[in-house]
């Protein structure tokens, strides 16, 4: 791997910065510009975001942080770059929510809280037992405003499924905090800290069969918290398994392969059954999963790392195509009152613009060349070449499967007949502003940079 990527100020101006003006929002936030403070947070991550980037093409690292709380490395630097991305146009989609929302500085403020415990938990090193622990730490502070904005902003559905969510999450937060805990104090890895820690972190992102958590929260749940959890937060799972289980699964790695395919299969299968366009979002960010796991398992079995370095580009990748998904969607919902997919249809009559972009984002999703979708696909495929013939049949399920429930989403949300209902509020039906358009903007441009470049990513890895 490429040697450990450091930042200055920049990187502790992009995790405090939305810290402390979330919590000046929380405290003073009747008598604040909540839009500028927001703005001033969002402007610094985008710094160290282009800091970052310049690094990465140049090859080169900067100055430690001064506070030494973070350090970027390889794995961390990738998922840190894709939340910066992520939590912007969260921040952006909670910012044009705010005038139809109750105590919107508490909402706002609970969301940059949100986005900076993300942000710690990437940027803090886990290559020493006190950085993994501080990781751990912020995503966990991360989870709180995480389940206060289901309870109490969230939709239909919101307090069963925040209590659902906190009961999974706190239960595999735990297991997973005793398996790091095992290893950190073990010379040698143990067949108990490895089950742990594939189990108690696979809940926190949603391996079958602990996932039934993951689609009734995103549902429920406002749009940018859907939009930072899913896309962004839920890979902090990912990571610690990477990085403490992944090599030293032993008897583990057979359940880890059968646990992938239910993600990878019968959780596809299940998106097709999906009649809410967001619940169909949400199911697809579980189904996305199972390609995932089937990378981190290969690179387990063969002991190479192709595996897992397609499967953090997939990682990346899906953050950014699931919170456009996620925002759109959004979209949809404001414009019409409703996510269910029967009572929609022939919108791009009326939002071309807005069909445009949800066209992009499935395609993203389904993993069209250009995207980076396709190349974190292309390389988990790459990876599983010498695997049995049924298991890259089943990889390979999960594109077909995909291409059929989000183009047949599509097709039923945007074309043929307007439905009479919406037609009768259509005074309401307006497209996307330009406002509204920076979101899915700055979204798919990164996918559609890394797509085109995927170099951007792959330089943290190897030379």
């Amino acid at each position: 791997m490429s040697p450990l990527l450091h930042s200055a100020y920049l990187l502790d101006a992009a995790v405090f910065s939305p810290l402390v003006i979330g919590a000046l929002l929380l405290l003073f936030g009747r008598r604040l510009s909540l839009g500028s403070l927001a703005g001033a947070a969002n402007l610094a991550a985008i710094a160290a975001l282009m800091q970052l980037v310049t690094l990465i093409i140049n090859g080169r690292s900067g100055g430690e942080s001064p506070f030494g709380a973070f350090l970027l490395e390889p794995m961390g630097a990738a998922l840190f770059g894709m939340t910066v991305v992520v939590g912007v146009a969260a921040v952006h989609r909670a910012i044009r929510q705010l005038p139809g929302v109750e105590k919107p500085h508490a909402y706002l403020g609970l969301i940059l809280i949100l986005w900076s415990g993300t942000l710690g938990a990437f940027a803090s090193p886990l290559s020493n037992s006190e950085g993994a622990i501080k990781a751990y730490v912020y995503h966990e502070f991360a989870l709180i405003p995480t389940f206060i904005l289901t309870v109490f902003w969230g939709g239909e559905g919101r307090r069963m499924a925040s209590m659902q969510m906190a009961i999974y999450l706190t239960l595999g937060a735990m297991a997973g905090l005793a398996g790091l805990l095992i290893a950190l104090n073990s010379a040698t890895a143990s067949s108990s800290a490895t089950g742990l820690i594939l189990l108690g972190f696979g809940t926190l992102v949603s391996l079958f069969p602990f996932h039934s958590w993951a689609a009734p929260g995103y549902s429920a749940a406002p749009s940018p918290v859907s939009m930072l959890h899913a896309g962004a937060l839920k890979k902090f799972g990912l990571l610690m398994i990477i990085q403490f289980a992944i090599g030293h699964l032993g008897a583990w790695s057979n359940l880890l392969l059968w646990l992938a395919l239910g993600n990878t299969v019968f959780i596809s299968l299940v998106c097709l059954a999906q009649r809410d366009l967001k619940q169909l979002v949400s199911w697809s960010s579980v189904a996305h999963m199972g390609p995932i796991f089937l990378g981190l398992w290969v690179a387990d079995v063969t002991g190479k790392a192709d595996g897992v370095h397609a499967a953090i580009f997939l990682m990346v990748a899906h953050g950014l195509s699931a919170a456009a998904l996620f925002s759109l969607s959004n979209d949809v919902r404001t414009r019409t009152g409703t996510y269910r997919i029967e009572e929609l249809g022939g919108l791009a009559n009326r939002t071309p613009v807005l069909a445009a972009f949800f066209v992009a984002a499935s395609m993203a999703s389904i993993g069209l060349p250009g995207f980076a979708n396709f190349w974190g696909e292309f390389g988990i495929f790459l990876s599983l070449r010498d695997q049995s013939l049924w298991i890259q049949a089943a990889a390979a399920s999960t594109i077909i499967v995909s291409a059929i429930y989000m183009l047949r989403a599509v097709a039923a949300v945007f074309y043929g007949p307007l439905n009479p209902e919406i037609e009768k509020s259509s005074a309401s039906l307006h497209d996307l502003t330009w406002s509204d358009r920076l979101i899915p903007l700055f979204l798919l441009g990164a996918s559609l940079a890394l797509g085109f470049n995927p170099s951007l990513l792959t330089r943290l890895f190897t030379p």
